[in-house]
């Protein structure tokens, strides 16, 4: 009797792990769209929400999941990021609730994005005096006869006018830019720049 219930688990134990890294995903993929499916999800909670659903299927395939990402995944965030990036790869194809999901909370970060960009100051004038440093700086010269200088410290879609060496002296351009205080340590204090955001040739 003893040998017959060693044999069973022995059994269990092999059959635990009989699923390929491919057949993992797919089935936590398709047991987190059910779940997802079935509940009322916001902007607000969608991540805590995949995290419970991918859960719920976390004890059906803990063998599994071991081979294939390692032991303590729950509490290694490393892991879990591999293994919901894994998931939701797969869940962004197979997946219509999710996809939704993923496109509607896009067009919200869009939105913000847009929002944010209409709210920064702007200031029209001549381009003149860019230096390349550690960083590219430039100034221009507003009709009132007003320098403004700005600092480019990001990358967007019109960096390259300054990247490239596009712009020319006494082009008019607009600069769209937001404050950043820094510390100069030439002076031993902070400073307050303006960083290019975008650029718009007149």
């Amino acid at each position: 009797m003893k040998k017959i219930i060693v044999l069973l688990f022995i059994t269990q134990s092999l059959f635990a792990q009989k699923l390929t890294k491919e057949q993992l995903i797919s089935k936590i993929s398709e047991g987190t769209c059910d779940c997802i499916t079935k509940k009322e999800i916001t902007k607000e909670n969608l991540e805590m929400t995949l995290g419970l659903c991918m859960l719920e299927d976390f004890n059906k395939y803990e063998k599994d999941i071991e081979k294939y990402y390692g032991k303590n995944v729950i509490s290694d965030e490393s892991k879990m990021e591999a293994l919901g990036r894994d998931v939701g790869m797969q869940m962004a194809t197979k997946c219509p609730s999710f996809l939704k999901l993923v496109m509607d909370n896009m067009d919200d970060e869009e939105d913000v994005e847009e929002e944010m960009i209409e709210e920064e100051p702007s200031v029209t004038g001549k381009f003149f005096q860019a230096k390349s440093e550690q960083f590219i700086t430039f100034s221009i010269k507003e009709t009132s006869g007003k320098t403004v200088d700005f600092i480019l410290l990001n990358n967007f879609d019109n960096s390259f006018l300054l990247t490239e060496n596009i712009l020319k002296a006494n082009d008019v351009i607009e600069v769209y830019y937001y404050e950043l205080e820094m510390f100069d340590a030439k002076i031993k204090k902070f400073v307050t720049y303006k960083i290019v955001s975008d650029i718009i040739k007149k």
